[in-house]
């Protein structure tokens, strides 16, 4: 695995985003929704993920067109527990990367974007449901989105981003 370096800035916060994964079982495509202001400006993309910014590096949403079926289940990932809120400020803009891995758990309502093999990090929650693990030299390591939610035809999402209560699946 080749690592992609994204260089990011944490920075304290006593609240984190809203935020939910949606996968839409029709177009195969995970879409990570954040309740946030802010317009898009720049991202950060591979062949199978968009990371889409906005002017000051705040993360608006992230795109994953690998489809769930070629995740890889992994299970000794487990979930990071008890982890300090914070806000991500990315560094790099209009950034393309390769080698990243899309890593899963059997049920997969959980997908980990692995970034670096780096041993060496601290984990943050960043928004509801997204955790970030960041290496020593302030690199993104990995993203976690939590509790994917299916979807058809990103009807869940719509309800999401117009406010309405969604239910994760437990």
């Amino acid at each position: 695995m080749d690592d992609c370096r994204i260089s990011v800035e944490v920075v304290d916060t006593n609240k984190i985003p809203k935020g939910m994964g949606f996968y839409d079982n029709y177009e195969n495509i995970l879409n990570f929704a954040i309740k946030t202001r802010g317009k898009f400006h720049s991202y950060i993309q591979s062949e199978s993920l968009s990371i889409d910014l906005d002017k000051k590096g705040k993360l608006l949403n992230i795109e994953v067109m690998e489809a769930k079926d070629l995740w890889i289940p992994d299970n000794r990932l487990q979930v990071p527990d008890d982890v300090p809120f914070k806000v991500l400020r990315f560094l790099n803009y209009r950034l393309n990367i390769s080698g990243e891995l899309y890593l899963t758990n059997e049920a997969r309502n959980l997908l980990y974007i692995r970034f670096s093999e780096n041993d060496h990090v601290k984990t943050y929650e960043i928004a509801e449901n997204l955790m970030a693990d960041v290496n020593l030299v302030n690199e993104l390591a990995g993203l976690w989105i939590l509790n994917l939610v299916d979807d058809y035809g990103f009807k869940n999402e719509m309800a999401f981003r117009k406010g309405k209560k969604i239910i994760p699946p437990k």
